[in-house]
């Protein structure tokens, strides 16, 4: 059974509590924000539309909305976290960016590898 990649972010209702290995690792985890070297982020902004709501044009809406808050600010804080960061949204990307937006990322990574000295 696949997982669905594309799930629809939370919402800014109450938080869902998460799985104790989930809730674990988060204990645990550290933020890198020291990185002094050249960054490129890609960024699904938003996400490919799940395939449940593809001709749903309201759910659609809904879901591109929230997508596009919650990544976009994920992708935000990113940004200005990582100074040397290159961040790259491709719009309905799937979390497999380098499949769904080959040819994008192709460009952009040629383009930043030109760009180091």
């Amino acid at each position: 059974m696949q997982k669905n990649l594309t799930a629809v972010p939370p919402s800014s209702a109450e938080p869902t509590p998460l799985p104790f290995a989930d809730a674990a690792i988060r204990a645990g985890a550290q933020k890198f924000t020291d990185i002094r070297v050249p960054i490129l982020a890609f960024f699904a902004i938003p996400h490919a539309l799940p395939a449940s709501i593809e001709n749903d044009p309201a759910a659609s809406a809904a879901f591109e909305s929230r997508d596009e808050a919650f990544v976009g600010a994920q992708a935000k804080a990113f940004e200005n976290g990582l100074p040397s960061a290159r961040v790259v949204p491709l719009p309905h990307a799937n979390h497999y960016v380098f499949i769904s937006n080959e040819a994008d990322v192709l460009r952009e990574i040629n383009a930043f590898v030109r760009g180091l000295h």
